[in-house]
């Protein structure tokens, strides 16, 4: 059991390539593929909602300009991808040969609905590596950003992982597991194990009313040759996602386990939640799993 394969999409900028850093780190550590995806617009079939009122050779004009615009910006993002894998000593190859015994990252550029490409390809790899979003402070509006990693997040079944947005990649050797005994949390530890099994140290922070649930917990990731500490979540005045960064931080943990949205999301995005939360707030990186 490994991770082989790490998805990367590179439609956010600056944050599409910090994240591109920590997948390398996390390649390195398992002799992975990185999976750099670039997603141009698909100017046709936005073609009734943008251009409706246009003639027909002037619509055509509009149509492919707009596509030439793509294919350049995807270009160019392309020529940064190349660039950050040389100065990372990491060797670019085909999207159809990642199959190399060197640590290795391909590029591809793929026209069509962003979300729908991502969720597409987010299906078929270990993990998708994405940078943390700036979320507005009104809790229904969300940046591009955030629509993306929720989106592959719900929509793959593989885990996300959010790099703090000033993020120094590094590879992480101390890990917090956030666990509340649910179907997420459950999934969540399942397919991090082979990080889990390389760290230094793994500590199960949980509520008290958790705590037995915390043993068997325990007794499963000593089946994957794992030992974990267990410590009980500091609520005091703080909420749960402010209480579980704080542990992480005296832990001094720089790797962080947890399940997305154990309650209906709905009811998180209109009064918070640890999800949430963490996604705006995350200084370690956090493996989240729905």
């Amino acid at each position: 059991m490994s991770i082989k394969s790490i998805l990367v999409p590179l439609n956010e900028g600056e944050r599409g390539f910090n994240a591109l850093e920590t997948a390398f780190i996390v390649a390195r550590r398992f002799g992975g593929h990185v999976n750099a995806v670039h997603v141009r617009s698909d100017s046709a079939s936005s073609e009734p909602f943008l251009f409706g009122s246009l003639s027909g050779a002037l619509k055509e004009t509009v149509v492919k300009e707009a596509a030439l615009a793509s294919e350049r910006a995807s270009a160019q993002v392309e020529t940064r991808f190349r660039a950050a894998c040389d100065t990372a000593g990491v060797l670019v190859v085909g999207v159809d040969d990642p199959s190399s015994a060197e640590v290795s990252a391909s590029f591809e550029s793929v026209e069509g609905r962003k979300t729908d490409v991502l969720i597409e390809r987010a299906r078929l790899n270990d993990v998708t590596a994405i940078t943390a979003p700036e979320l507005s402070d009104n809790t229904i509006r969300q940046t591009p950003v955030g629509e993306t990693l929720e989106s592959i997040m719900m929509g793959s079944g593989r885990p996300v992982l959010v790099v703090p947005r000033k993020w120094q990649a590094r590879q992480c050797e101390h890990a917090v597991i956030g666990w509340n005994d649910s179907v997420q949390s459950s999934r969540a530890v399942a397919m991090t194990v082979p990080w889990l099994t390389r760290m230094e140290s793994v500590t199960a922070v949980v509520a008290r009313e958790r705590r037995a649930s915390a043993d068997l917990l325990k007794r499963y990731l000593a089946t994957h040759e794992t030992d974990i500490d267990i410590v009980l979540l500091n609520r005091e005045q703080k909420t749960a996602g402010e209480a579980l960064l704080d542990r992480c931080q005296e832990l001094r943990a720089d790797f962080l386990v947890v399940g997305g949205y154990s309650r209906a999301r709905p009811r998180q995005l209109l009064f918070g939640g640890v999800t949430r939360h963490l996604l705006r707030n995350t200084n370690v990186v956090t493996a989240m799993v729905h």
